[in-house]
């Protein structure tokens, strides 16, 4: 059993049972939050005024990552095409130190599909290194949604 989102901001995705849905997103307008089982929160962000094609997809991924990078000093672990069907998926992913607390991983991904962007902020609880990136994981998540 999934749970089956139909946003306002232009796409649908299928997400796993007890998936919640937050009614307030910390990520600003025209964005929705997501929490998944195992701590991962997934933001959809709808940003189709700044991003016109895949490269600039690719763009968004690499100027968002700056965030987990730069700002909170984080350190890359994986990036490149995630390579779903029908789709152009860039991710950019890296893993930080949240304030004192346990270590997380953040994928920012620039999702191009039918001619259309969404954005796409995975975070996650890190693991160990043998675990991280789990670049599956985020493979399942971005492909379970899409823009129509």
């Amino acid at each position: 059993m999934s749970v089956h989102i139909e946003s306002p901001l232009g796409f649908t995705a299928d997400f796993p049972e007890h998936t919640q849905v937050l009614d307030d997103s910390t990520a600003g307008p025209n964005s929705g939050q997501y929490g998944l089982p195992g701590g991962v929160l997934v933001t959809v962000i709808k940003d189709d005024t700044s991003v016109q094609d895949a490269p600039q997809a690719n763009g968004w991924a690499h100027l968002m990552a700056g965030y987990y990078l730069e700002d909170r000093g984080g350190t890359l672990l994986a990036e490149g095409e995630l390579d779903l069907p029908g789709k152009a998926a860039y991710a950019v992913v890296a893993g930080y130190d949240d304030d004192g607390g346990p270590a997380k991983v953040a994928a920012t991904v620039g999702v191009w599909e039918s001619n259309r962007f969404i954005g796409v902020v995975v975070v996650w609880p890190y693991l160990d290194p043998e675990a991280e990136p789990r670049l599956d994981m985020l493979k399942e998540i971005v492909a379970a949604i899409n823009v129509g």
